[in-house]
C-alpha cells in the first residue's frame, strides 16, 4: 500500500518560492489502477516523481508498505 499524507513540494525559482504541491493526501490500495488528471502545471509530474523516488518532497509523509520515508 502507498500513502501520501500532507505532501508539500516547494521549488525556488529565482527569488520566488513556488509551491508545486500543497498538502496532497491520497491512499492507493494494493493492485489499484489509478489515473492522475489535471491541467498543465498543477503538479502531476511532481507527484509522480515523488512517488517514484525521483524527487524529494518538502513536507509530509510518504508511506510505502507501512514504512515511513523521511525527507533529508
Amino acid at each position: 500500500m502507498l500513502v501520501l499524507e500532507d505532501i508539500t513540494k516547494v521549488y525556488r525559482s529565482g527569488d520566488e518560492m513556488v509551491e508545486a504541491l500543497k498538502g496532497v493526501s491520497i491512499k492507493f490500495r494494493k493492485s489499484e489502477f489509478v489515473s492522475i488528471l489535471g491541467q498543465s502545471g498543477c503538479g502531476k509530474t511532481t507527484l509522480l516523481n515523488i512517488i517514484g523516488g525521483l524527487d524529494r518532497y518538502t513536507r509530509g509523509d510518504l508511506i510505502i508498505n507501512r514504512k515511513v520515508y523521511l525527507v533529508f
